[in-house]
């Protein structure tokens, strides 16, 4: 399962599918989880180290670019 980060949407794709995720939903719940620990961080540090994320797998070969 690849995942693929646009601006508003997440794309995780198999050989079989694909789901949009949309991406204001997937940070709610990054945040909603995060104060659950007790722990407060800011909007653009998650964006931050979501693209870091990506950018990783993606030069690792575990993540490939999608295109509608």
């Amino acid at each position: 399962m690849k995942k693929v980060y646009g601006k508003r949407e997440v794309f995780f794709v198999s050989d079989q599918d694909v789901q949009i995720i949309d991406f204001e939903e997937l940070l709610r719940a990054i945040e909603s989880r995060l104060a659950s620990a007790g722990m407060y961080v800011k909007r653009e540090a998650i964006v931050t180290i979501l693209q870091a994320e990506e950018a990783f797998l993606l030069e690792k070969g575990v993540l490939q670019e999608y295109s509608e």
